[in-house]
């Protein structure tokens, strides 16, 4: 008789349920079905990779840091990243005029301008497609019982490092295996003083000061 211990079965199942979000992913709903979005599952070397560069930007992104030394938990414990990218022009041509442009010829013609989170300017339905295919993805991971979370931080990392290549827009989502849920516990890595002083300054406003998206 063979005999599977839990710890086996745990990391088989974490893989089966990656590949399972993956697919849910794939079959989101998309605008026109253009299935253009790319998903890559990220273990290992490149998780450190990933949290090492995140808790550098420390002095810019207070946030990003934080998620970097939470990556650095999560690894300890059965965990996975999935991140998944877009192109930022536009295929549709809808010429809806969201992205600030009159068509879609003229955002396609557009100088690109890079920012620590992405790059721009970028069709508003791509951007909606992958944040479709983000939420499916977490939607499985909740129902196959795993804890989960959906980070931009660890995403635009794995951006700058090329982890992902050839995507403009990014997101990830974390899926852990851990004994307890790990998402509820990242405060822990600011003490009282640093909450009072950073966390009030860096959180009210969506902008620079949020997540260092654009450098002075």
């Amino acid at each position: 008789m063979t005999i599977r211990e839990m710890s086996d079965l745990v990391e088989s199942g974490l893989e089966r349920a990656v590949e399972l979000m993956a697919l849910s992913a794939h079959n989101s709903f998309r605008f026109k079905d253009r299935n253009a979005i790319k998903i890559i599952n990220v273990q290992g070397e490149d998780l450190q990779q990933i949290a090492e560069y995140c808790f550098s930007l420390g002095d810019m992104a207070p946030l990003a840091a934080r998620d970097g030394r939470h990556l650095i938990q999560l690894m300890k414990e059965p965990s996975a990243l999935m991140i998944m990218g877009e192109k930022r022009k536009s295929d549709f041509n809808y010429n809806c005029g969201a992205c600030g442009y009159r068509t879609c010829a003229e955002l396609n013609k557009a100088e690109q301008v890079e920012s620590l989170t992405a790059n721009g300017p970028s069709c508003m339905f791509k951007s909606i497609n992958l944040n479709i295919a983000a939420n499916a993805a977490a939607s499985t991971a909740h129902r196959l019982g795993l804890h989960c979370r959906v980070f931009s931080t660890l995403a635009f990392a794995a951006l700058a490092l090329q982890v992902i290549t050839d995507v403009d827009l990014v997101i990830s989502v974390s899926v852990s295996a851990g004994k307890k849920n790990p998402y509820f516990d990242r405060h822990e890595f600011w003490t009282k003083e640093h909450w009072d002083q950073i966390f009030d300054k860096e959180f009210p406003t969506y902008n620079r000061g949020f997540i260092g998206a654009v450098e002075d």
